[in-house]
């Protein structure tokens, strides 16, 4: 009898099997959804940086242009023209995108631009009515948030005389 003592083996419980199996299950589920959630946090940062990073290029250099452009003309509906010494670049707004066009270069912009007010300088050539850009403003919106775009040009008397014996 004591021979069959000694040579009992020792082991776990198909129960003790089970639990382990369904703890360690409850484990990994908790652990994927915790990776999934993190996944989708990265994603949004990354969206939102994106989209930072865009608008606040594109404020940067309609703010250059502001100081340094001689004229912003609007020739088409949403399709303006700023003029800078010998260089003109494009500004279009699109449906979902903005594009700045520098010669063979085009830079877009992912947002669209929403509620776009233009306001003209007061010409006398009724040919440049509603042209020469004063200032411009619309709302971006970006995760149920808004942003306010304004761009405000102050023109010299020269120009707009020039501008005005254009014919």
């Amino acid at each position: 009898m004591k021979d069959l003592v000694k040579n009992k083996l020792k082991g776990f419980t198909i129960a003790e099997v089970m639990v382990t199996l369904a703890l360690t299950s409850l484990a990994i589920t908790f652990a994927y959804s915790a990776l999934s959630y993190v996944q989708q946090l990265f994603y949004n940062y990354k969206s939102q940086n994106q989209f930072i990073n865009e608008y606040t290029d594109f404020k940067k250099r309609m703010d250059f242009e502001s100081i340094y452009s001689e004229s912003v003309m609007e020739f088409e509906e949403n399709k303006f023209t700023i003029r800078r010494d010998s260089l003109n670049i494009d500004l279009q707004f699109l449906q979902k995108v903005v594009c700045l066009k520098k010669g063979e270069r085009c830079d877009t912009f992912h947002f669209e631009a929403k509620k776009i007010r233009k306001e003209y300088e007061a010409m006398l050539d009724p040919i440049m009515a509603n042209k020469l850009l004063k200032s411009l403003s619309f709302e971006v919106e970006f995760s149920k948030q808004k942003f306010n775009f304004y761009f405000y040009k102050n023109y010299d008397a020269v120009v707009k005389l020039r501008l005005d014996k254009q014919k």
